[in-house]
């Protein structure tokens, strides 16, 4: 997969800033279960290059950022 330009811009920047006119959003991923869970991220999906992208919330890692990385049913369950 190679991201478009777009996608690697967002890479790093603040979960300020806006998603990209190209990213549908695709859910949010918590950690834990019911009322002890929080939210992680929020995973978007570009519809130009493919890329997902992470809107990651402060218990995300790296906190308050946007990252890029594997679709969400690839990645490990447990994210300890």
């Amino acid at each position: 997969m190679h991201a478009c330009d777009l996608c690697h811009l967002l890479v790093g920047a603040p979960t300020t800033v806006e998603p990209h006119e190209n990213l549908a959003a695709s859910g949010a991923g918590a950690l834990g279960m019911d009322i002890n869970s929080r939210w992680v991220d929020r995973p978007w999906r570009c519809t130009v290059c493919g890329a997902w992208m992470f809107q990651n919330a402060a218990h995300g890692e790296p906190p308050n950022v946007w990252r890029m990385g594997r679709r969400p049913q690839d990645r490990p369950q447990d994210r300890t």
